[in-house]
């Protein structure tokens, strides 16, 4: 099984790349997906699904002759995907066989399948269908939180394609039905299926076809008894004013515009209105002749999907973020942080500047979560985080480690300043007031110190380590104090 850290590295990468992979074709999409995630997982069966009504479908799935097939239907309550639907979330199981309401579950009566983990394919708002994989081996270990945290990343990624996809496809119906109304022109006047009318150079209604009437809900001789800007939205009025006068003084031969007419009930209608100046032989102006489709329902689509553009680059940025912040603290991760601990050594060393870390653990966590629950624990690692953020400068890093675990990188600090951050640190977590027992930290700060000279021995990777020696040193010397140690 791989590295941790590897993993998370490798799983950033291989997301990187799926991102950049064409939604064209989704079964070339489904293979690659499927490819990153059994490789990573370790785990021998991927599967793309589609669950609609109780029914599951497989999109796609690996490898390709172990019996299920592209355009499989099966009842999803006979799926290990139903605990997904259930849950509305994802699902990790490393040895199905030692859960026993799961031994008589037919995937597992008829395929053996022991290792499962799945997650939801969410598209606009609603669970379009799983990305899971499976084997018939039992795992050594539950899955990690890295491997869950990767797949649902993943499926974000292949939801937010999904997504895209339908909006696209939306998109163009909208258009497809615009040109389709457009095409209606060519009908006769009277039963053209948009409105169509013919209005003087002053602007009255000097014919008008049923469509209009139905678009703006006046009769016939309702409109003929008026002029176009007795029923056009003050805040539209201008705008067309301005374009009758350029056809009027010649300046141009026809416009289009989209505007608002009020309707007579009051609510407000919007139109496509094309307008083109037919002119007597003299070349003085005769009429326009004046084409009006109604387009609010795709006004409406069109600001649903500016909505929908924007909850996509909401969820980019989520996803952003959550490749870089601890879900539960909103700390840099642990990633996060040995980037900036590899960045800052270089920049230290070739400055000659000391470099410093804090490494901090909660004393006696395990039973502080055994005694209230694990509710309660991520309360207080919560709490933590929160006294711990102003204790440490905007050009530091604060990091949750893993656990209960928390790491600052103090760049430019020496042991001393370092020291007094840390005692700061201690004693805002023993000064946290709103838990259900005082809780403390044992700490380790470590220090490098470079020279003229290089030396081969110091790395980031040392410097974390001597950190974490002296945290030990901490805790066996009684917890809840500071211990310092220097490279």
């Amino acid at each position: 099984m791989q590295d941790r850290g590897d993993f998370s590295l490798t799983g950033l990468r291989e997301l990187h790349q799926l991102s950049l992979l064409p939604s064209g074709d989704f079964n070339a999409l489904y293979a690659a997906y499927l490819e990153v995630g059994r490789s990573l997982l370790e785990l021998s069966i991927g599967i793309v699904s589609c669950i609609k009504d109780g029914d599951y479908e497989v999109l796609a799935v690996q490898p390709g002759d172990g019996g299920i097939s592209p355009g499989d239907h099966f009842p999803l309550g006979d799926t290990y995907c139903s605990t997904v639907m259930s849950k509305q979330g994802s699902v990790a199981l490393h040895h199905v066989g030692e859960l026993e309401e799961m031994r008589s579950h037919p995937v597992y009566v008829g395929m053996q399948l022991e290792s499962y983990i799945a997650v939801p394919l969410y598209v606009q708002g609603e669970i379009f269908g799983t990305l899971n994989f499976s084997d018939p081996s039992p795992r050594r270990e539950a899955f990690s939180i890295e491997e869950m945290e990767f797949l649902e990343l993943m499926g974000k990624s292949l939801s937010q394609t999904l997504e895209q996809d339908r909006l696209s496809q939306q998109q163009q119906a909208a258009v497809s039905k615009m040109e389709e109304n457009m095409a209606l022109f060519e009908g006769a006047f009277r039963y053209a299926a948009i409105g169509m009318a013919i209005v003087s150079p002053e602007g009255g209604w000097m014919r008008v076809n049923q469509a209009l009437c139905c678009i703006v809900g006046y009769d016939e001789q309702a409109l003929l008894s008026s002029d176009f800007q007795a029923i056009t939205h003050v805040d539209d009025l201008e705008t067309d004013l301005h374009h009758v006068e350029a056809m009027l003084t010649g300046k141009r031969d026809s416009y289009w515009m989209k505007k608002r007419y009020i309707h007579k009930d009051g609510h407000i209608v919007w139109v496509l209105l094309a307008v083109s100046l037919v002119r007597n032989g003299d070349g003085s102006p005769r009429y326009f002749l004046a084409q009006i489709e109604d387009i609010t329902a795709q006004v409406t689509a069109e600001v649903a999907l500016h909505a929908k553009q924007d909850e996509l680059e909401r969820l980019n940025q989520e996803l952003a973020n959550m490749a870089r912040t601890d879900p539960l603290t909103g700390l840099y991760n642990r990633l996060v942080l040995m980037e900036g601990l590899r960045q800052e050594f270089r920049r230290c060393e070739r400055r000659g500047e000391p470099l410093s870390v804090i490494f901090m653990d909660v004393d006696h966590f395990k039973q502080y979560n055994d005694s209230y629950g694990h509710v309660e624990g991520d309360v207080a690692l919560q709490a933590v985080a929160e006294a711990l953020r102003p204790v440490i400068r905007d050009t530091d890093v604060l990091a949750r480690y893993g656990g209960e675990e928390f790491v600052a990188l103090l760049p430019t600090a020496n042991l001393q300043d370092a020291e007094r951050v840390a005692e700061r640190c201690r004693r805002a977590v023993a000064e946290i007031s709103s838990l259900s027992r005082p809780v403390s930290l044992s700490v380790g700060v470590a220090t490098l110190r470079f020279g003229d000279e290089a030396d081969e021995t110091k790395s980031p990777e040392s410097l974390l380590s001597a950190a974490d020696r002296a945290l030990y040193v901490a805790k066996g010397a009684g917890r809840n104090r500071v211990h310092t140690a220097q490279l």
